[in-house]
């Protein structure tokens, strides 16, 4: 959707020209109320965060500090990370277990990945299933128990083959479960938490606070992960984790 969002941006550029860029809250919220006339999309939400990302850069150049100290410090030193896009190429159990270990080698502790088969279906057999499961615990094997295992589902399967394979890799301790059906229906998302024994993960497919209010309020997920890139910016992303904190999310 690359020429969408360019052409969003182009659009855009009359709310910024001329102005000061140190106004980053009115220019998304007149983006939202004047351009967008309150209606979203993945497309105009890129382009608000890409230009709202821009105008942060531009202020911390201005006043020569780094944006962390412009919406409040740092509050750690260090930040661990986790490996991803790894496993795209290695399709079996023993193929996924040979990449995760080259990941390791690489000192990372923590790696993501897909491990189903096939085309992304709501409903699939249970052989797919099963397949994911062995991919999960052929890693498990390889890396040892203090590797932690983050499963992306991408939004794949319905509530009911979500549950079913989490069931079946419980036993391997994934760190969490990202995604495990479409975020449109975060009803559906609360059962499929209420219903299994992994840390539920969501939120690269939601915008701005509004949509990570319900998510919230339906304790759907134990860990949220806005896309700073489609979700609003840098000050949204800090007005969501303010959110989440008294949720203890």
């Amino acid at each position: 959707r690359d020429r969408s969002i360019v052409a969003h941006i182009e659009e855009m550029k009359r709310y910024l020209i001329g102005r000061d860029p140190f106004h980053i809250r009115h220019f998304t919220h007149i983006a939202y109320e004047d351009f967008a006339t309150k209606r979203g999309s993945m497309d105009f939400y890129c382009a608000m965060s890409g230009i709202e990302i821009a105008l942060w850069d531009v202020v911390g150049k201005a006043l020569d500090q780094p944006v962390y100290n412009l919406i409040g410090g740092p509050v750690r030193p260090r930040i661990r990370v986790y490996a991803n896009g790894w496993g795209d190429r290695a399709k079996t159990p023993e193929g996924m277990a040979k990449a995760a270990l080259q990941i390791v080698d690489r000192g990372f502790t923590a790696m993501k990945f897909d491990p189903f088969p096939g085309p992304w279906r709501l409903y699939v057999g249970d052989e797919e299933l099963e397949q994911a499961a062995a991919n999960v615990g052929a890693i498990r094997e390889a890396v040892g128990p203090r590797v932690e295992l983050l499963v992306e589902v991408h939004r794949r399967l319905s509530p009911m083959k979500a549950v079913h394979v989490a069931h079946l890799i419980e036993k391997y301790r994934p760190y969490w479960f990202e995604e495990p059906i479409p975020a449109e229906n975060l009803k559906a998302m609360a059962e499929v938490r209420s219903k299994i024994n992994i840390p539920v993960v969501t939120g690269e497919a939601l915008y701005t606070r509004t949509a990570f209010r319900e998510v919230l309020e339906l304790r759907a997920a134990d860990i949220l992960n806005p896309d700073i890139c489609n979700t609003g910016g840098i000050l949204e992303l800090v007005h969501i984790a303010a959110m989440a904190e008294p949720f203890y999310v």
